[in-house]
């Protein structure tokens, strides 16, 4: 795992085990048992280490929720919950389900599914609240739940489930970079729940796992959860995303400067270039593709110029646009409206 988007920095080697830490356990002897002996916040570690060490708390506290809340959530319940949810027809029956039994075996947290149907917003949200945040003090299981809710969503219908946001009440963390990795789109903090956010024609999707398939997925858990998910969006798609959206809502002269785009990610404009270019990307090929995009649409319309359409995608000068968009395509506008 040399890529850094499939390590996990070891702050949460440490975040994780407070918790117990919390409880009186011997943390240390904990982390060496999983061959963490010293936390780096530079260091960067396996989603198999983080695993490792989940499953141990697991076992120790008999608690799946790690100690970060009133009661202990003894080690099995999730399964029990999985074994109903995988009878279920579509993804809105999961997410309905899944609120319920949490609302019928826990006082201690809340989890709440909801569905929002108007002009401007068509929306499916999941949200966890704790009756006692003070015991998450990091956070940790508000992250970690919404992490697996949304992966396990993924998991059993087999498709993508695309986040449209997510949000956080409490204010951007040290290590709020690492929310990209985790929840790929945009993130915002400060607000009034914690919840993820994805349009709601994704629960129609149909369950597709079988008991057998999830037999194994649970003797793995939550590694699969941990590990990148096989339908996450990639950073490049999010970041072609959140810049057409932006565009949309004015015009191509307009579009966001690398600066303005890699704060809405919550990095600087040296991680977004990076992590960009792991994906064999870069913010310049992003606005090329949104303008080529954006081109081709506007040259349907035999009613606007091309000196017209040349303004439409930020080019002051035709003679710029003709030669950039024959650079995109292998022809010259005039000759792409005429069908080459």
């Amino acid at each position: 795992m040399n890529n850094k988007t499939h390590t996990i920095t070891a702050y949460y080697a440490r975040a994780i085990t407070a918790g117990a830490k919390r409880l009186n356990y011997d943390i240390d002897s904990l982390l060496k048992s999983v061959g963490v002996t010293e936390i780096d916040s530079e260091q960067r570690v396996a989603p198999q280490v983080i695993t490792q060490l989940i499953q141990s708390l697991w076992q120790i506290l008999d608690d799946e929720f790690m100690g970060f809340t009133e009661q202990p959530c003894k080690q099995g319940v999730f399964a029990i919950m999985a074994r109903q949810l995988i009878q279920c027809r579509t993804l809105r029956d999961v997410l309905t389900q899944g609120a319920e039994f949490y609302h019928l075996i826990r006082n201690d947290l809340s989890v709440t599914f909801t569905e929002t149907s108007d002009n401007n917003k068509n929306e499916a949200t999941l949200s966890i609240q704790l009756k006692n945040e003070s015991l998450d003090p990091d956070h940790l299981l508000i992250e970690f739940f919404l992490l697996v809710w949304h992966r396990f969503s993924i998991w059993l219908v087999g498709n993508k489930v695309p986040l449209k946001y997510a949000e956080f009440k409490y204010s951007p963390p040290a290590h709020v970079k690492e929310y990209s990795l985790f929840f790929p789109c945009h993130c915002r903090f400060n607000q009034k729940q914690n919840s993820i956010v994805f349009d709601r024609s994704a629960l129609s999707l149909p369950v597709k796992r079988n008991e057998k398939e999830l037999h194994e997925f649970l003797k793995k858990s939550p590694a699969d959860l941990l590990s990148k998910p096989l339908f996450s969006n990639t950073f490049t798609s999010q970041v072609m995303t959140y810049m057409g959206e932006t565009v949309n809502k004015g015009s191509l002269n307009e579009m966001p400067l690398i600066e303005d785009v890699a704060s809405y990610f919550n990095m600087s404009s040296r991680n977004l270039r990076r992590r960009l270019s792991e994906e064999n990307n870069s913010y310049q090929s992003i606005k090329d593709t949104l303008r080529k995009n954006h081109a081709i649409k506007l040259l349907t319309d035999n009613e606007l110029a091309i000196n017209q359409i040349s303004r439409e995608v930020g080019f002051n000068e035709p003679a710029a646009f003709t030669r950039a968009f024959k650079q995109w395509t292998g022809q010259t506008p005039r000759n792409f409206r005429q069908g080459g």
